[in-house]
């Protein structure tokens, strides 16, 4: 009988939620010996983790080993392995960006082929000549898009994608008003480094709320 292949579960969002609890285990080991703050992190790791989840046994199998690495190596050689049970964001072709900005005239469009879709909850791209900056997500199937307009002077703050710490800029957004002829802008501060961004996206509830909120 073959032997049950387990299909992609985690979404990019869960696997960067899963390297930053890594990374909270790893650094607690570097920085303490007392077995009973390292137990208490490792306890809080698998609360945050596996117990917020829905995961099946045989998922549970497979992320369990992070609550139990004992050094760097072993965490790299555990996030490896476990990014072959990510499900990346949909691979896109230009046709298909190019009908999500079809008032766009003159789309300036990222190179698709240097993305790693298995590292992005969010596909993004800037055309810093015209200031534009340009973001797709997918919910249900189906992709949302939204064009903004940046600057690219930095400041310290909180991007309202990620929720970290950053380096940001403020966004943009226009929608068009109950009155005719009327628009309604949003202002939002995002992280000024996209890719950035992504790696520290792990919730993408609070991205599709972005989303929602500047849109509508």
């Amino acid at each position: 009988m073959e032997k049950q292949t387990i299909q992609p579960f985690l979404t990019v969002a869960n696997y960067h939620l899963i390297k930053q609890q890594a990374d909270k285990i790893l650094k607690t080991l570097a920085t303490t010996k007392d077995k009973n703050v390292i137990l208490a992190v490792r306890g809080i790791v698998r609360s945050d983790v596996i117990d917020s989840f829905v995961l099946s046994d045989e998922q549970v199998k497979l992320v369990e080993p992070l609550i139990h690495i004992k050094d760097r190596t072993e965490g790299e050689a555990f996030l490896e392995q476990l990014k072959a049970y990510v499900i990346p964001f949909k691979a896109m072709e230009p046709s298909k960006l190019k009908s999500l900005f079809k008032k766009e005239k003159k789309l300036k469009l990222p190179d698709l082929d240097d993305i790693d879709f298995q590292e992005i909850s969010y596909l993004t791209w800037d055309d810093s000549g015209k200031q534009r900056k340009y973001m797709v997500i997918e919910e249900n199937g189906k992709y949302k898009a939204l064009k903004g307009t940046f600057k690219h002077q930095t400041t310290k703050g909180i991007c309202a994608l990620c929720n970290c710490h950053s380096d940001v800029v403020r966004l943009t957004t226009s929608v068009k008003g109950q009155v005719s002829g009327t628009f309604t802008n949003h202002y939002s501060y995002i992280c000024a480094d996209s890719q950035l961004c992504n790696q520290h996206v792990t919730d993408m509830e609070k991205v599709k709320a972005f989303f929602e909120r500047v849109t509508n």
